[in-house]
């Protein structure tokens, strides 16, 4: 088992409430700080960005909305582990249901309950973030230099080929079957067994998550980490100040004396709170343009269940170790879809089976021997996506519904998806349609042209997410985004955006390494410009 970084121990969790209150004579449960840089969220961009900072010198404090946990309170219970790791206890639903969304909550955020999958965005995405948004210099072969530094970092390589599952193999099989080009895929661990637990939490520390890789850099580096504090607002000036409040672990009893809140003074302020959180906490804040919370990015996916005569058991081995992108690049528009495949644990494979009573009961009968292959669609191809996050009457609402041009992508993704299986030796698929009632038999001499006939409209085929972005975009005006393109957010001196929050369109890739490499670029031009920014040049 990978050992827990010692800068860990001085992250700051409830336990440790009570002595800190009793050696800052702190009144009223409200601890007071002053930093030059408050970061709010420790994912896959806060991380990177509070590791960046404080070794270039800044006072850095960190606060994250979850909890800390280490592989001594990570489980294979699915319930407790989604309500203690991810945000909505695993299901962020969209108004009006069209969309479920899962996305971590706790300290390395989604980084923790990932799956590991490694890659960047192809040319033709960077591109159009160019020619569209301004943003130069985020082509490949431009940023290797951070790309290489987060790989090392984090541990990324290709998956062996002994760690290739039953599940990644149907793509694996079928897909060369077809004559079509899977890729094996690169993870980021050191000294994976293939244990299968990387939704739930690494439970030997392989997987090279924030929490055991930036956080400790940042400790390290002097910077001040308290978990379980969920920013409610914050304030504008030559000094700004975040208000936090204590969020308490679910299933845990919080300590009798707790720290109630933390108000934070900085000239600086970062928000990595992701996609979902960040919009709401600018919008309650009465802060940004009209840009913030519009055109969130999700990947909308949706799952082909194939099941098979033999075993697979989808949730055992690395999760993600194939994929397929032959669907990457639709009429040469850059949009389109992918093909990978997901490690459902029953409590998510049930709940993303369209049947209901007697019929699903009999579907979850023949887990052990179903396949969860998943099609992604790179969204915006008709220009936004109809999709966004609103802060109204006390409360974040997230609003989706897929666009006509990425229905038909899905559709296609799903079609195609459907032929792998079968040629991967699939007997049966259950398809993400409620009005399709059953799996449907299938063998070599299946179509599958009926489902680009489906209907895309709300409640006629289920959506989910994992990866929500791009809903505080960047670009190089106001007109077209929310932050420049050095991450500040317009009209608003030194408050920052850095984290998956500011891509202007769809990834068309897992965005962890995306998200690392675009915000470690950010963070080091921004603490090159110290003494500038704090005013003390």
């Amino acid at each position: 088992m990978g050992a827990i970084p010692e800068a860990n121990y001085k992250i700051i969790t409830p336990e440790k409430h009570e002595s800190l209150i009793k050696e800052n004579g702190i009144k009223d449960g409200v601890w007071k700080l002053q930093a030059e840089a408050v970061i709010i969220g420790s994912g896959a961009g806060g991380a990177v960005v509070a590791a960046t900072l404080a070794k270039a010198g800044w006072k850095v404090v960190l606060i994250e909305e979850g909890g800390y946990f280490t592989p001594a309170k990570f489980t294979g219970d699915e319930f407790l582990s989604q309500a203690r790791l991810y945000r909505d206890a695993g299901f962020i639903i969209a108004e009006e249901q069209t969309l479920s969304i899962l996305q971590g909550r706790t300290v390395g955020g989604s980084t923790t309950v990932n799956w590991q999958t490694s890659l960047y965005p192809p040319d033709y995405v960077t591109n159009e973030w160019d020619s569209r948004f301004g943003w130069k210099g985020y082509g490949r072969q431009e940023m290797d230099a951070y790309i290489s530094e987060v790989h090392e970092r984090i541990g990324v390589h290709e998956v062996p080929p002994n760690l290739i599952n039953a599940n990644n193999n149907t793509l694996m099989k079928g897909g060369k079957a077809l004559g079509l080009h899977p890729e094996v895929l690169k993870n980021n661990n050191r000294g994976c067994i293939g244990l299968g637990r990387c939704g739930l939490g690494c439970p030997i520390n392989a997987k090279q998550s924030a929490f055991l890789t930036w956080i400790p850099d940042a400790i390290e580096a002097g910077a001040t980490v308290i978990s379980n504090m969920r920013a409610q607002y914050v304030q504008d000036g030559d000094i700004k100040t975040v208000v936090a409040e204590f969020t308490p672990d679910p299933y845990e009893k919080a300590p009798s004396n707790v720290l109630e809140k933390v108000v934070i003074e900085a000239p600086v302020v970062i928000v990595s709170a992701g996609a979902i959180e960040g919009p709401a906490l600018l919008q309650r804040s009465g802060l940004g343009n009209d840009w913030v919370g519009r055109n969130l990015k999700v990947h909308p996916t949706s799952t082909n269940f194939a099941i098979f005569d033999e075993t697979i058991n989808m949730f055992s081995g690395p999760p993600q170790s194939a994929v397929i992108k032959d669907g990457h690049n639709q009429d040469n528009t850059g949009y389109g879809y992918w093909l990978e495949v997901a490690p459902f644990r029953p409590t998510l494979a049930s709940s993303l089976i369209p049947f209901y009573g007697q019929r699903q009961f009999d579907a979850m009968k023949k887990y052990p021997n179903m396949s969860a292959g998943i099609v992604l669609v790179r969204d915006g191809a008709d220009g936004e996506a109809n999709a966004s996050v609103k802060w109204s009457l006390g409360r974040r609402k997230v609003y989706f519904e897929i666009t006509p041009t990425d229905g038909k992508n899905l559709l296609k993704g799903l079609k195609a998806l459907a032929e792998v299986q079968v040629a991967a030796g699939a007997k049966a698929i259950i398809f993400p349609f409620p009005d399709v009632e059953d799996p449907i038999p299938v063998d070599k001499n299946s179509k599958f042209d009926w489902i680009l006939d489906k209907s895309i409209e709300p409640g006629k085929i289920a959506i989910g997410s994992a990866h929500p972005h791009g809903s505080i975009q960047a670009a190089k005006s106001p007109d077209l985004g929310a932050v420049d393109l050095d991450f500040q957010l317009f009209g608003h001196k030194n408050i920052f955006v850095m984290d998956a929050s500011v891509y202007p369109t769809g990834l068309s890739v897992n965005p962890q390494i995306t998200t690392m490499s675009v915000n470690l670029r950010a963070a080091r031009a921004l603490a090159q410009r110290k003494a500038e920014v704090l005013g003390n040049k």
